[in-house]
């Protein structure tokens, strides 16, 4: 798809350039009128015979630039062999106006490869090759007509030779640049549009600001992949009643009402930095220090689990000034060891975190009521600082032999 859409991009500069050569071919002719007026006029130094061959050729050699500037400039027409008609139409032209004001060994013979090298404008290495051609022809008629005026030197067939090689040489030297260029922007394109929809796939778990980052990274979106153990911060928000309530509900409405809060939810995670692990039903898994280091991870898991629950609370005034039902929502949030990485089958994978921390975060969001914020004491020893908590006193855990002491995060004032 990307060479298709790359070929649709030349087609439309081919086009480009070709209004630019008409452009400059008026401007070229305009300025070699003048030229010729004031050689003859001003300075005296051309004959009459060759200054009027001179005049009425750049005349109809303007004629058709301004009928291809109209068409192509103006009004839009446009057909992909228009270029090698432009081509040899000016190759023509020139070469009548060597021949017809005896200049074969004057100064208009380097606009053979001017013409070559501004068909590069159209972005086709053919028609810079047809260009080349139709130049190095042009030069033979007039190296041929040379010896048929006997006002003339004849061109040495050496030198002769030596300028049509050089056009060749030089149609596909330039031919080549194009090409490569072609195929370089091309090659730019894939990894262009490759990195694009790796950075769509990390978007997914982390927000674009952390995806360029991984993308940026020396070892590229590897880290999102190979198992590691790691420090992370774990928060884990969930549904209060969810059971009952979308067995009340119509699916379609339900599903609606979910892609609504996980849309805010997902927001303010990602303006926090946050790795989003999975959707658990209604359960919301999001990490902090993986894939990429954050020192301070437990101060964003906290400051995003209280703006996720004022985010809960303007969620639920919207959906009841649209009469619509409103949830009440349980966070909490540890941080310890985990082991981290992509997990699944060759056909598919899920990056995800695991281990006892984990395990302990959904325990300790089991046990928050809707609108509260759980957090453990390895959180509050590292951002008690920064935030409020009250204790809750010490709780049971299913699987942990010991209670653990479980501390509120006090709502923002």
């Amino acid at each position: 798809m990307t060479k298709e859409r790359l070929n649709e991009f030349f087609a439309a500069e081919e086009v480009s350039g070709e209004r630019k050569i008409n452009r400059v071919r008026l401007a070229f002719l305009g300025v070699f009128l003048v030229n010729e007026f004031l050689n003859y006029y001003a300075f005296g130094v051309v004959e009459y015979r060759l200054h009027a061959r001179a005049v009425w050729l750049t005349l109809a050699w303007l004629a058709y630039a301004v009928a291809a500037w109209y068409a192509v400039n103006r009004r839009g027409l446009y057909a992909r062999p228009l270029k090698y008609v432009s081509a040899s139409a000016d190759a023509f032209f020139l070469t009548l106006v060597i021949v017809l004001v005896e200049g074969n060994n004057g100064p208009l013979v380097p606009l053979y490869y001017i013409l070559i090298v501004g068909c590069a404008l159209r972005y086709s290495n053919r028609a810079i090759l047809a260009a080349a051609g139709f130049s190095a022809l042009g030069y033979a008629a007039v190296w041929r007509t040379s010896y048929a005026n006997p006002q003339l030197t004849p061109i040495p067939a050496y030198a002769a030779v030596i300028h049509m090689l050089i056009m060749a040489m030089m149609g596909v030297f330039a031919a080549y640049a194009v090409r490569k260029m072609r195929g370089l922007v091309l090659k730019f394109a894939e990894n262009f549009l490759r990195r694009q929809l790796a950075e769509g796939a990390l978007s997914r778990y982390v927000s674009h600001q952390v995806a360029s980052k991984i993308l940026a990274s020396p070892d590229g979106g590897a880290a999102m992949g190979e198992g590691r153990r790691t420090h992370a911060a774990v928060l884990i928000s969930d549904i209060r009643g969810f059971t009952p309530l979308s067995e009340a509900m119509d699916p379609g409405e339900l599903v609606k009402l979910l892609n609504a809060y996980f849309g805010r939810m997902v927001d303010v995670v990602f303006r926090h930095e946050g790795t989003l692990d999975k959707f658990v039903g209604d359960a919301l898994i999001v990490v902090f220090n993986d894939p990429l280091e954050q020192p301070d991870a437990e101060r964003r898991a906290v400051a995003c689990a209280a703006e996720m629950r004022q985010e809960v609370e303007a969620f639920n005034k919207d959906q009841a000034a649209a009469g619509a039902r409103t949830l009440g929502v349980g966070i909490g949030v540890h941080c310890g060891p985990v082991v981290a990485g992509n997990v699944g089958s060759q056909s598919r994978m899920d990056y995800t975190v695991m281990g006892d921390t984990v395990n302990f975060a959904s325990r300790l969001q089991g046990k928050a009521p809707a609108g509260a914020v759980y957090v453990s004491a390895a959180i509050k020893g590292r951002t008690g600082a920064d935030y409020v908590y009250a204790s809750v006193g010490k709780m049971e855990f299913k699987g942990y032999k010991e209670p653990a002491e479980v501390f509120e995060l006090a709502p923002a004032v």
